[in-house]
């Protein structure tokens, strides 16, 4: 088992270089930027560089011929959403009800830092993705999503609300690239964070500025970019998709696929760029979430697992009889009392 002891990236005015990375500490923060780095409600954002600090973004020309957006493969998915209960340290789920229910994609669900809604991915068509908004605490009957961006030759998707800021990023594809962008929490774009980053695939924020990245290649890579210098390293190969912040810390977790059969949960020092094993995941499982407790949650089918240090994986939950099936990207709100889960619809 690991030894659950983390570090904290220091708020100074001095930069450290750490593990050949250089971190550019967030300085000048006011009083409620803390309870941002706790994974509470934004405080005073921190400024982000009007231009990526890694240099001018490159000019996107023609999509290559053999380009097919991301939207034109998506399966059809729904988000269902349910009360996430503890009971002598116990999990359950038993309230489990759709949060969306159309033919078509709908994934990727994020909890706001204050819990009162989730961003998703959703694809209006079978060429672009968009970004939603869904009430925590409703389901299909009070309405259906809300949505945020609306650009008419860019798609965006794996939505996250940026620590600290009341915007999230996303990436931004268009034409045949991927970048890291940001919006405000209105749809609204902020621009580009980083410039040489890319193609981006996936990400999470390990605080206010600091960023880890599923780059895509052969093979893919975890890379870790600070958004005010600019620097960007790369910390691993072969990561999977579900990357996330360790709640309490300023840490990620990410999975790396060692072989086709052995994958591991492991957890990251973005300053170091260390990294050490958790647990192995579910056999051929990568989406996973944690709670505020510090369980790993992950799907199996129309099962629900949870895993904890000192235990291994125990079902907590079948929803089978409810029609769920093939459950892949989780969410758990930042208090841990509500449960975002992606399963898809039947024929889909």
């Amino acid at each position: 088992m690991i030894q659950r002891t983390f570090r904290r990236v220091a708020r100074t005015a001095v930069a450290l270089a750490l593990g050949g990375f250089t971190i550019a500490a967030v300085t000048g923060c006011a009083p409620g930027d803390e309870g941002a780095a706790e994974g509470g409600e934004p405080g005073v954002a921190v400024a982000f560089p009007a231009e990526p600090p890694d240099g001018p973004m490159p000019e996107i020309g023609p999509a290559p011929e053999d380009y097919t957006p991301t939207a034109s493969g998506s399966p059809s998915t729904d988000i269902w959403m349910g009360t996430l209960v503890r009971e002598g340290g116990a999990l359950s789920v038993p309230d489990l009800g759709r949060g969306t229910d159309r033919d078509g994609y709908d994934n990727q669900p994020s909890f706001l830092l204050d819990g009162s809604a989730i961003l998703h991915t959703a694809a209006l068509d079978r060429r672009q993705t968009e970004i939603m908004r869904l009430s925590a605490a409703s389901g299909v009957e009070s309405g259906a999503s809300e949505r945020l961006t609306n650009t008419a030759e860019a798609s965006e998707f794996s939505a996250l609300q940026i620590p600290g800021q009341d915007a999230f990023s996303a990436i931004h594809e268009i034409r045949g690239k991927q970048y890291l962008w940001r919006y405000d929490l209105s749809g609204a774009s902020l621009g580009p964070i980083f410039a040489t980053a890319e193609p981006v695939g996936y990400h999470a924020w390990a605080n206010e500025h600091i960023v880890a990245m599923f780059i895509l290649g052969d093979p893919p890579t975890l890379q870790v970019g600070d958004a005010l210098s600019g620097d960007i390293q790369v910390v691993a190969e072969r990561p999977g998709r579900s990357i996330h912040r360790i709640p309490g810390t300023e840490e990620i977790s990410f999975v790396r696929k060692v072989s086709d059969e052995e994958w591991w949960i492991e957890r990251l020092d973005p300053a170091a760029g260390t990294t050490e094993r958790i647990t192995l995941t579910l056999p051929g499982r990568e989406d996973y979430a944690w709670t505020p407790e510090g369980e790993i949650v992950m799907g199996d089918g129309g099962r629900l697992y949870a895993w904890s240090d000192g235990s291994d994986w125990i079902g907590i939950a079948d929803f089978s009889d409810l029609g769920v099936g093939g459950i892949t990207r989780l969410a758990v709100s930042p208090d841990g009392s509500r449960i975002a889960i992606v399963a898809n619809r039947p024929g889909g």
